[in-house]
């Protein structure tokens, strides 16, 4: 295993900034769903991404029966960046949606509008990923990526 180039970690974290949205893909009793959801990046690059969700919601109990997911994030406006996962693990924490609140509002400022007086049903979810392929105009990477946001050539 090789440490990839600097354009591989810039490339894909700038794929990841530039988004937001991701289909996320959960299965329960071999019954797969999907949806679409907004998500948030923490202010350091690393293996995982945060996503609000109402506590009661359908895809917290799929969740909470099944943790291994997949997803796939909305293609970037300026070059088709996307970035996908079925390597991926996604878990409650114990963060209050105001913990995060300045990411939604740096990052999705319409969120709040958006769910308005729901806001405080929301939980924290946090989506880890070991590998996840990205790929836009600049062509298709498949890289392993560690807790320190370390990129990896997969071999």
């Amino acid at each position: 295993m090789t440490t990839a180039t600097a354009t591989q970690s810039e490339l894909l974290e700038k794929y990841l900034r530039d988004s937001h949205v991701l289909n996320l893909a959960t299965c329960v009793n071999d019954r797969p769903s999907n949806r679409d959801v907004f998500y948030l990046m923490p202010d350091e690059f690393t293996n995982y991404i945060y996503i609000t969700t109402p506590r009661n919601s359908n895809k917290m109990a799929e969740i909470e029966a099944n943790p291994y997911v997949s997803f796939t994030t909305v293609p970037t406006d300026d070059d088709n960046g996307v970035v996908t996962s079925n390597k991926a693990q996604i878990h409650l924490t114990d963060k209050a949606i105001d913990d995060v609140l300045p990411l939604l509002d740096n990052q999705i400022p319409e969120w709040t509008e958006v769910v308005g007086g729901a806001k405080e049903t929301f939980v924290v979810l946090k989506l880890e990923f070991e590998s996840v392929k990205f790929f836009g105009n600049q062509g298709i990477n498949s890289v392993l990526i560690d807790d320190q946001g370390v990129v990896t050539e997969e071999v």
